[in-house]
């Protein structure tokens, strides 16, 4: 008994040094309730520790933003300060689209009863008095309307008469053709039973007649086949809860029964700087021929492995989030700037947009693709008027100039068209003419480079869609699928292969 409180004990010290945040009585009580199982308490203790950092990293990054909407939404108040935090994380702090959620939560459902009290008479009664036109008309119609499935339907339907008809004649014909199946397969009916044959689903025993053309053997054979296949799956579910409770037991029976010696090992650990899961510190431990030092070295190794990742991870999403906001959107015509002066665009990022030009290029017929997106941008700077429209591709033998632009290949000077734009960028002469330059692409990672030196920047598909509204408006349209109870507006669709046949005449 004094080795069990021992170890108990030693437990709970562990486990206290581990999350000093934690009450002891906490600590204490989690260790009791799983009868000693310090894996599972510290699970428990980290998925807490875990719950709290992040609640704290949001109140830190949303809390006055919060402390504002409470002031001025009261019925938010109603809600968990921590709900509310999520809320925010899941909008990404933006207070149009949680004001639009909290007022559709404040709204009462159409299916929830004004009166959560009201008894099923009350309500039929309610509900006869709210469609007593649409009775009326059932009821000329021929329709059973005491039925209490008549106004419930009515309900769902928000009062469509039309959809309620036709789901009563539905349940009308189904009626009609079981009773013309009870009819017709009555005597067979009557031997089944005698027979033996339980009959206590007799809608399905009618499918079955049906099924047989009245063959009584028949029916028996698709029950008996029926049964076995319960029995079957039956057995099976059987054998794979003993399965699953043996692979339980075995996974009790495999849980780390710790040692003094494995006690002193994980304290040794532990006074090296070195926390975490006990029984995976004495799984490396081992692994490391129970040496301190090579454990030590090889844990923050990975755990150096695992902040570079991390890092990479952050400044990953750091360069998306850079990229995202430097891009310009263009949801209209006029939405293009006036005190534009010069337009690059990035041609090998330009070729897999449209679905056409893609196919072009797979089928090995790039000049033609590198010649149809030249003949767009002419054609869409016609309307335009910018000074200067440069169409830059990797590397191309088609240098010339379609109309007002002109088609410059990086090759050989540059590696890339992505070097040749960035070094014009970062040109003396070119800094001041960046704020009066559009450079488009859909190169994320040159996105960034270009916005630090100043140049404003449009998506490919972006500038696609804007040749599509000033060269061919016709090809524009509502996107129908979107719903109005969306927050976002509804977005345009555009056919940019019919645009790009139209003005280039590919075939």
């Amino acid at each position: 008994m004094a080795s069990n409180q021992q170890q108990y004990d030693e437990q709970y010290q562990l486990l206290q040094e581990r999350f000093p945040n934690e009450s002891h009585y906490q600590i204490r009580r989690r260790l009791r309730e799983s009868n000693g199982d310090m894996d599972q308490v510290r699970a428990h203790l980290f998925h807490r520790e875990f719950r709290n950092k992040k609640m704290a990293s949001l109140e830190d990054q949303y809390g006055k933003e919060l402390d504002i909407l409470q002031k001025s939404y009261p019925s938010s108040q109603s809600l968990k300060r921590s709900s509310l935090l999520k809320m925010f994380e899941r909008f990404g702090g933006e207070i149009e689209y949680i004001q639009q959620y909290l007022e559709q939560l404040g709204k009462p459902s159409d299916d929830a009863p004004s009166d959560p009290n009201e008894t099923k008479e009350q309500q039929r009664a309610r509900l006869r008095n709210k469609y007593t036109v649409q009775l009326a008309q059932l009821s000329n119609a021929g329709f059973n309307t005491k039925c209490p499935r008549v106004v419930n339907n009515l309900e769902k339907q928000h009062g469509d008469v039309n959809k309620v008809k036709e789901i009563l004649l539905r349940q009308r014909a189904a009626k009609e053709k079981q009773a013309a199946l009870n009819l017709k397969y009555k005597d067979q009916i009557a031997k089944l039973e005698a027979d033996g044959v339980k009959t206590k689903n007799k809608q399905h025993l009618l499918k079955l007649l049906e099924k047989a053309d009245g063959q009584i053997d028949r029916v028996k054979g698709l029950l008996a086949e029926k049964q076995h296949k319960k029995s079957s799956s039956d057995s099976e579910d059987d054998d794979d809860d003993d399965k699953v409770n043996e692979k339980s037991n075995d996974s009790s029976k495999k849980q780390y029964e710790f040692v003094a010696d494995d006690l002193d090992h994980i304290k040794e650990l532990r006074a090296a700087g070195i926390h975490g899961n006990p029984a995976k510190l004495l799984a490396i431990f081992h692994e490391c021929n129970d040496s301190i030092e090579l454990t030590v070295a090889r844990i923050q190794k990975e755990r150096q492995e695992r902040q570079q990742e991390a890092e990479k991870r952050v400044q990953q999403r750091i360069s998306l989030a850079q990229a995202h906001g430097a891009y310009i959107n263009i949801n209209h015509r006029n939405d293009w700037p006036n005190d534009i002066e010069e337009v690059y665009l990035d041609g090998n990022n330009m070729m897999f947009v449209v679905d056409c030009l893609r196919q072009l290029c797979l089928n090995h017929a790039r000049h033609k693709t590198e010649r149809a997106i030249g003949q767009l941008a002419a054609a869409w700077n016609e309307q335009m008027r910018i000074p200067k429209v440069e169409l830059i591709f990797d590397s191309t033998r088609q240098v010339d100039q379609i109309g007002s632009v002109n088609v410059t290949s990086a090759h050989p000077i540059y590696r890339t068209t992505d070097d040749m734009l960035i070094d014009s960028a970062r040109r003396n002469d070119h800094h001041d003419k960046n704020k009066h330059t559009i450079i488009v692409t859909s190169d994320r990672d040159l996105a960034v480079q270009l916005s630090r030196e100043g140049c404003q920047l449009v998506k490919s598909y972006a500038w696609f869609a804007h040749c599509a509204m000033i060269l061919t408006p016709d090809l524009v349209a509502e996107d129908e699928s979107s719903t109005e109870a969306t927050t976002k507006s509804r977005k345009p669709r555009y056919n940019l292969d019919e645009l790009v046949h139209r003005i280039a005449h590919i075939a």
